[in-house]
């Protein structure tokens, strides 16, 4: 009997880990689907802080869902570094959905405005860094990049 026990708990690890191994290869990174006029809002953390909240928006492309746990992000606007953010949200991705996640940055706003960039024009908006995510008791790190021109659409 005990023979029989470890046999079928070998096989049970190996199906998991066989499972896990094919989980992670056939993972789509979810795409960014940003709507080419692009609205921004401009709004004061304190009132000595301004910051900006942009709204991401993704689809995930695979065929289940699964849980958004946060990332990291250097946005850019043209050549302009915007900032780092850290995005802490967790959300539940249902499969094959549209979902947004809230992006606030605090830029030098002073260098912005003589960054020469002209914010009534189009812009590239770029973006480079992580994303965390799990389906059920795995997680993966994906690495996500983006690069697009849009309009800005500014609202205080």
């Amino acid at each position: 009997m005990k023979v029989c026990e470890r046999i079928s708990r070998a096989t049970i690890l190996a199906v998991i880990a066989a499972i896990t191994l094919s989980s992670c290869s056939f993972f789509k990174t979810p795409e960014a689907r940003l709507p080419r006029k692009l609205p921004v809002k401009v709004f004061n953390v304190t009132p000595q802080r301004a910051a900006l909240r942009v709204t991401g928006v993704y689809y995930n492309p695979n065929n289940y869902g699964f849980t958004f746990t946060g990332g990291e992000l250097d946005l850019r606007l043209d050549t302009f570094y915007l900032g780092h953010v850290k995005l802490d949200t967790v959300m539940n991705i249902p499969a094959h959905a549209t979902f947004t996640i809230p992006v606030i940055v605090e830029p030098d706003f002073a260098k912005l405005g003589n960054s020469g960039i002209n914010m009534a024009d189009s812009v590239v908006v770029s973006f480079s860094g992580t994303m965390a995510g799990k389906v059920g008791w795995f997680s993966k790190k994906i690495d996500i990049k983006y690069q697009g021109k849009h309009f800005l659409d500014l609202s205080f």
